[in-house]
C-alpha cells in the first residue's frame, strides 16, 4: 500500500502578547480568519488567532514548523477563564513583591501557557535589574517554571493595547506585524510640528504611522529645492524660504525682497538665466541705438531742409 502524505496547510497565527505573527502547520483542520486555535510553541501550548493562509515562499527559510493542535472549544474557553484568573493573582503577587523590594522595574503583564507549565512575567526597566530574590518568591508562589522577560515600551503598548491620538486602536495592537524604524526626519519631511506630544504615541516613542507615507514624501521632496537654497527664477537669483510638499510648490525671496510662489519647473539653470537676461539686455541696447539713429537722421533732415530754403531765397 502507498503511504498517504499528511495534508500540510500553512497558516499565520498571531498571539495576544506580540504583534509578530508566526507560521504553523494547520494540517487538515478547517481554519479561517479569526479562529482561535491551540498551537505548540517552544514554551508550551498557547492560544492564538488565525490571520490567514501562508505561502510556501513565506516558509521556505523556516526550519521545523510547529503544528496547530485544534480549534478552541467550549471546554478550552472555560479553561482560558481560569488561566486569566490565575494570571491576575500572579500579577498582583508579583507587584507586591516588586514594591516590597523597591525594585526599579514596572510590571506590564503576566502570561501563563495553556498547559499551565510556565508563567512569563513581562516588565519594563530603564536599567539592569537584579531580580534573583523576586524569582525565588514567584517560583514558590506559582509552582510552575518562571520567566522574567524585559520588554521595551513599544512592545508594552502592543501587548496592553489602547487608543491612539487618531481615535483608533493602536496600529501595533491591531495589524502591524513588526516594529518599523521611525526617525524625526520623517516628521520633518512631512512638515509636521516637532512637538513631542504631537508626534509621539502612548508608548512615548515616535508614532509608527510616520513611516507609512515616508517613501512618498521622500520622492516628492526630491523634486523641490531645500529651504535656504539659491535658485534662478525669472525675477533673478532668489532664496527658497519654505516648501509645500503636497502642492509641489515653494516660496522664494527675490533680490528686491519680495516673496513669490513658484513650482520646480520655474527654476532656471545658471546658463539659462544668463542667456535669458543677456538677450533682454541686447534687445534693450538695440532699441536705444535705433532711437539715437532716428534722432541723428532727423537732425540731418532738418539741416538739409534749411540749406534748401536758403538757396531758394538767394536765387
Amino acid at each position: 500500500m502507498e503511504k498517504t502524505e499528511k495534508i500540510k496547510r500553512l497558516v499565520w497565527v498571531k498571539f495576544i502578547n506580540t504583534p509578530t505573527p508566526y507560521i504553523f502547520d494547520g494540517g487538515d483542520l478547517d481554519l479561517k480568519y479569526g479562529d482561535l486555535v491551540i498551537v505548540v510553541t517552544e514554551v508550551g501550548q498557547s492560544v492564538g488567532r488565525v490571520l490567514g493562509d501562508a505561502d510556501d515562499v513565506d516558509s521556505e527559510k523556516l526550519g521545523d514548523i510547529k503544528s496547530v493542535l485544534r480549534k478552541v472549544d467550549q471546554a478550552d474557553l472555560k479553561k482560558l477563564q481560569q488561566i486569566k484568573s490565575s494570571e491576575k493573582k500572579s500579577f498582583d503577587f508579583c507587584l507586591e513583591c516588586i514594591n516590597a523590594r523597591n525594585l526599579p522595574m514596572k510590571l506590564s503583564k503576566v502570561e501563563q501557557t495553556f498547559d499551565e507549565t510556565k508563567t512569563i512575567f513581562y516588565f519594563t526597566a530603564e536599567e539592569r535589574v537584579d531580580f534573583r530574590e523576586l524569582l525565588k518568591d514567584l517560583v514558590e508562589k506559582c509552582g510552575t517554571r518562571i520567566e522574567l522577560r524585559q520588554i521595551g515600551s513599544r512592545q508594552e503598548a502592543a501587548m496592553l493595547g489602547g487608543i491612539g491620538g487618531c481615535g483608533r486602536q493602536l496600529c501595533c495592537t491591531g495589524f502591524l506585524r513588526s516594529f518599523q524604524r521611525v526617525s524625526v526626519k520623517m516628521a520633518k519631511d512631512q512638515n509636521l510640528t516637532l512637538n513631542p506630544n504631537k508626534i509621539s504615541g502612548i508608548c512615548g516613542k515616535l508614532k509608527c504611522c510616520l513611516a507609512y507615507e515616508e517613501e512618498a514624501y521622500s520622492n516628492l521632496i526630491n523634486n523641490l529645492p531645500k529651504p535656504g537654497k539659491k535658485v534662478y527664477l525669472d525675477q533673478g537669483a532668489c532664496t527658497v524660504v519654505s516648501i509645500n510638499v503636497m502642492n509641489q510648490s515653494f516660496i522664494a525671496r527675490t533680490p528686491d525682497r519680495r516673496f513669490i510662489k513658484a513650482i520646480p519647473s520655474d527654476i532656471l539653470t545658471k546658463e539659462e538665466y544668463t542667456e535669458l537676461h543677456g538677450e533682454e539686455k541686447r534687445e534693450e541696447g538695440l532699441t536705444s541705438k535705433e532711437v539715437s539713429q532716428d534722432r541723428s537722421s532727423g537732425k540731418k533732415n532738418r539741416r538739409s531742409s534749411r540749406k534748401t530754403k536758403k538757396r531758394g531765397r538767394g536765387s
